[in-house]
């Protein structure tokens, strides 16, 4: 009969809401998406960094930043940092998803 090994998680004894890419290795950049619509509009704006997302804010749209590729942990981290956001918020293995 095999006998299974029961692995440890990268999470294991780190505070909730720790920020740490446990899935398989990537090495491609997220994809970065802004969106911005209001009642009359909307412009999709592919972008390079997160911090271009900051500078163009604007009190009469409403904003959506799209992350393809959560891998990158610090562009997450960026956005939650700007937006003051609880670190349980970021942490997707914290959801019941």
């Amino acid at each position: 009969m095999p006998k299974f090994i029961k692995r440890r998680s990268k999470k294991s004894g780190l505070a909730p809401g720790t920020l740490i890419h446990i899935g398989e290795k990537r090495t491609e950049q997220s994809k970065i998406t802004l969106i911005k619509y209001d009642e009359t509009s909307s412009q999709e704006k592919q972008v390079k960094t997160v911090e271009e997302c900051f500078s163009l804010e604007d009190a009469r749209t409403i904003k959506w930043i799209n992350v393809d590729g959560v891998h990158e942990i610090d562009v997450i981290a960026k956005i939650g940092n700007h937006y003051n956001l609880h670190p349980l918020t970021l942490d997707p293995t914290s959801h019941n998803i």
